[in-house]
C-alpha cells in the first residue's frame, strides 16, 4: 500500500510538472503572440476624379491661340490640341506682340511706382521730351492720346490712356517717368518676367509693342493677361468701357468684347502682317481666372469674332463643378479588429477641371482625421476627411478573439448608412449568393419569367433578359407622372406620359434640382420615360418586351437649351450629358449604356455578349439602380476602376450566371 502510495504521489507531481509547463508555455506563447500580433490599419484610397470635358474642340477656332486657367496651366496653339500643364513652352513660336506689350508696362508700373485701388498714384509732368513722342508717334500712324508740355496727369490716368486707348505715347512716357530711359526699362522687365517664370517674352526698343521687337508666345501673353486682372487697379482700369483724362478728354476701351460672355478685359494689339490683329481677353469662371490670348488674326473683326468663340467654347468646357460632395466616401480603413471603416468628406469642393489636365490625389490620414489633396493643372486644392467609427487599437478582448478565432470582423463590415450615397459596398460576394443592397425599395407585383424582376431597381431588360406584354401593362400601373408630381417637362409631350416607379422620380427630381443649381438658367427635360412598346429604328431601338424603358426606372434626359436630337457625336456640345455622366450616381442614376461597353461601332449589329457588352451607346440613356449600385458601377468596382455595365456588374456580383441565356444565380 506504501508503495502504491509513492507511486501516486510521483505520478501526480509529474502530472502537475507536465500541466505547470503546459500552462507556462501557453501563456509564455499567448504573452508573446499577444505583444508581435498585427495591429496596423490598412488606408486605401478609392477617391476618383470625375471625368472632364476635353478642350479639343477648339481646334475649330483656328489661329496662334493659349488659354491660361488660374495663372500655371497654359494651352498652347498651334493645334490647340495639347494642355501643357508644365508651362514649357520653350520651342513655341514667338510673334511680335503688339499694343498686348502694354501688360507688361502695366505690371511694371505697379510694382515699381504701387500704390491702392481708389488712390491714383504719383503725379506725372508732360516734358517736351514726351510731347516730340506723341507728335512721332501721330506722324508714324501710331495710336495716340494728345498731351500738352506741362500737362499734370496722374498714373492712374496715364494707365488707362495705355490700356483703353492705347496711347503709344503715354505708353513710353511713363516707361521713361518710372525708369529713367527706355534700356532700364527693358532691363527691369527681363527681370520682372524671369520672376514670373514667363520665359518666352522678350521687350524690345519700345514700351508700347508698336516696333516688332517686342515678342511672345500666347501662352506667355495668356499668363501675362492674368497677371494684369490679378492687379486690382489694373483689373479696374481693364474693365473701363471709357475714361475722362486731362487733355484728351474721354478715350473709349478699344477692346469691343467688354461686356460680352462674361469678359472683363483685357488688350488689343495690331502690327500689320507681322502678327496681325492680336487680343488677349479674360473672364471669370466663380473665383478662377481664365485669359485667352490670340494672334495672327487677318483682321479686327476676325480678332473679336475668333476670340468670342474661344471664351464661349471654353466657358462651355471648363467650368466650376463639384468635385467632392459632403460625405463622398475617398477612402477605407480596413483591419481585423474594424473591419471596413468608411473615410468621409467633411465639405463639398468646386473646382475646375478639363481632361487634358495633368491631375494627382492623396489621400493622408493622421488617426481619425486627414486630408484628400487633389491637383488639376497647377491648381491644389484640400478636403478634411474623416474616419467614421474609428478605433485606432484594438481591445484585449479584439486581441483574444482575432488569436483564437472568435473574431466577427474577419468578414468585413462597413460604417456606412444604408442610404449612404458613396463609393464600394463593403459587404463580401458570395459566389453562392448575392448580396443584397438595401438602399432600395424599388420592387413590383408585375408577373414575368425575367429572373432578374426580383432584383428591384438591378432588374434588367434587354434581349436576352425579357418581359412579356402583362409585365409591361401591370408595370405602368405602378409608376407616378414625373409631370404631375414634380412639374418636370416632357420635351416630346405623350411619348410616354412621362411615368416613373415613385422612387426613382424623386430621386430624378433632386437630380435635376441639383442640375439646375449647378447651372443657372438652365433646366433639364425628359424626351422619353417608360414605354409600353419597343421601337424599330436599328442598332439604337429596342423591340417591344426588350427595353430598358419597360422597367419604369429608365429616362432620356437632355438640356432644351442645347441640341435636343439625339445624336452622340454631340455629346462635347451637351454640358448637360457631361454633368450627369459625372454627377448621376450620387442621385442613384447611372450611363446604361456607356461607350465602352457598345460591342463595336453602332453600325454593326446588336450584341448583348456573355462578358456584359450592352450593345448600346446612348449619351442621354439613364437608369436609376439605387446610389450603392450607381456609385459602384460608375467607380468600376467590379471592373478595375472603369465605367461599369450593368450587365457586367450583375455577373460579377453573381446576380447573373448567364447573361446569354439569360439565367440567374438560383
Amino acid at each position: 500500500m506504501k508503495l502504491l502510495r509513492q507511486r501516486k504521489r510521483k505520478t501526480l507531481i509529474i502530472i502537475a510538472v507536465v500541466s505547470g509547463v503546459i500552462v507556462v508555455g501557453f501563456l509564455t506563447w499567448l504573452i508573446i503572440s499577444l505583444i508581435t500580433q498585427k495591429v496596423e490599419l490598412e488606408l486605401t484610397q478609392t477617391y476618383q476624379l470625375p471625368e472632364f470635358a476635353s478642350l479639343e474642340s477648339l481646334n475649330d477656332v483656328g489661329g496662334e491661340m493659349a488659354i491660361a486657367i488660374d495663372g500655371g496651366v497654359t494651352l498652347e496653339h498651334s493645334d490647340i490640341a495639347t494642355l501643357n500643364t508644365d508651362a514649357d513652352n520653350s520651342e513655341a513660336a514667338s510673334w511680335p506682340t503688339a499694343s498686348t506689350a502694354k501688360m507688361i508696362l502695366g505690371l511694371a508700373i505697379m510694382e515699381s511706382k504701387p500704390f491702392n485701388k481708389g488712390e491714383v498714384g504719383e503725379t506725372i509732368t508732360i516734358t517736351q521730351e514726351m510731347y516730340d513722342r506723341y507728335l512721332w508717334y501721330a506722324s508714324n500712324n501710331g495710336s495716340v492720346t494728345q498731351v500738352a508740355v506741362g500737362e499734370e496727369i496722374s498714373e492712374y490716368d496715364a494707365l488707362a490712356e495705355v490700356f483703353l486707348a492705347s496711347a503709344n505715347n503715354m505708353a513710353d512716357n511713363l516707361a521713361m517717368w518710372a525708369f529713367g530711359s527706355l534700356e532700364n526699362y527693358r532691363d527691369y522687365t527681363a527681370t520682372m518676367l524671369k520672376k514670373m517664370d514667363i520665359n518666352n517674352t522678350l521687350v524690345g526698343i519700345d514700351a508700347s509693342g508698336f516696333d516688332a521687337s517686342t515678342t511672345s508666345t500666347p501662352a506667355d501673353l495668356a499668363r501675362i493677361g492674368q497677371k494684369v486682372l490679378q492687379n486690382p487697379v489694373l483689373a479696374e482700369i481693364v474693365g473701363l468701357k471709357e475714361y475722362p483724362v486731362p487733355v484728351a478728354g474721354t478715350i473709349r476701351n478699344t477692346n469691343q468684347l467688354l461686356g460680352q460672355a462674361g469678359i472683363v478685359g483685357i488688350k488689343t494689339g495690331y502690327i500689320g502682317d507681322v502678327s496681325g490683329y492680336c487680343l488677349v481677353t479674360g473672364y471669370l469662371e466663380g473665383e478662377h481666372i481664365i485669359t485667352t490670348a490670340l494672334l495672327q488674326a487677318p483682321t479686327r473683326a476676325a480678332s473679336f469674332d475668333k476670340s468670342l468663340a474661344l471664351v464661349t467654347g471654353t466657358q462651355s468646357l471648363v467650368k466650376e463643378q463639384k468635385i467632392v460632395q459632403t460625405g463622398d466616401i475617398v477612402g477605407y480603413y480596413n483591419s481585423w479588429w474594424t473591419g471596413k471603416i468608411a473615410i468621409k468628406a467633411e465639405t463639398d469642393l468646386i473646382g475646375l477641371g478639363w481632361s487634358e489636365a495633368k491631375t494627382e490625389t492623396n489621400l493622408t490620414m493622421d488617426r481619425q482625421n486627414g486630408i484628400l489633396k487633389i491637383k488639376i493643372g497647377e491648381q491644389d486644392y484640400e478636403v478634411a476627411v474623416k474616419a467614421e467609427g474609428y478605433n485606432e487599437e484594438p481591445s484585449f478582448g479584439d486581441r483574444l478573439g482575432h488569436l483564437f478565432g472568435w473574431s466577427n470582423n474577419n468578414d468585413i463590415i462597413t460604417e456606412v448608412d444604408d442610404n449612404d450615397s458613396d463609393i464600394n459596398d463593403a459587404a463580401e460576394i458570395n459566389e453562392s449568393e448575392p448580396a443584397p443592397i438595401n438602399d432600395t425599395h424599388v420592387s413590383t407585383n408585375a408577373p414575368s419569367n425575367n429572373c432578374t424582376i426580383k432584383y428591384g431597381a438591378l432588374m434588367l431588360i434587354n434581349p436576352n433578359f425579357t418581359v412579356e406584354n402583362d409585365f409591361i401593362a401591370a408595370r405602368r400601373g405602378e409608376l407616378i407622372s414625373l409631370t404631375t408630381n414634380y412639374g418636370i417637362k416632357e420635351h416630346n409631350a405623350g411619348n410616354g406620359d412621362n411615368l416613373l416607379d415613385t422612387e426613382a422620380a424623386e430621386k430624378i427630381n433632386e437630380m435635376i434640382k441639383a442640375y439646375e443649381a449647378d447651372n443657372p438658367g438652365h433646366t433639364m427635360e425628359t424626351l422619353s420615360c417608360f414605354r409600353s412598346v419597343g421601337t424599330s429604328c436599328g442598332r439604337l431601338c429596342a423591340a417591344t418586351g426588350t427595353s430598358d424603358h419597360h422597367t419604369g426606372l429608365t429616362c432620356d434626359l437632355v438640356d432644351p437649351a442645347y441640341d435636343v436630337s439625339l445624336d452622340t457625336s454631340n455629346y462635347d456640345a451637351h454640358p448637360d450629358w457631361q454633368w450627369l455622366k459625372t454627377n448621376s450616381y450620387r442621385y442613384g442614376f447611372i450611363d446604361r449604356f456607356p461607350e465602352a461597353w457598345a460591342g463595336g461601332p453602332m453600325s454593326e449589329p446588336i450584341n448583348v455578349d456573355a462578358n456584359g457588352t450592352t450593345g448600346l451607346y446612348e449619351t442621354w440613356h439613364y437608369r436609376y439602380v439605387g446610389v450603392t449600385a450607381a456609385t459602384e458601377i460608375a467607380t468600376g468596382k467590379y471592373n478595375n476602376g472603369q465605367y461599369d455595365s450593368l450587365e457586367h456588374y450583375l455577373l460579377a456580383r453573381g446576380m447573373v450566371n448567364d447573361l446569354k441565356a439569360g439565367v440567374c444565380n438560383v
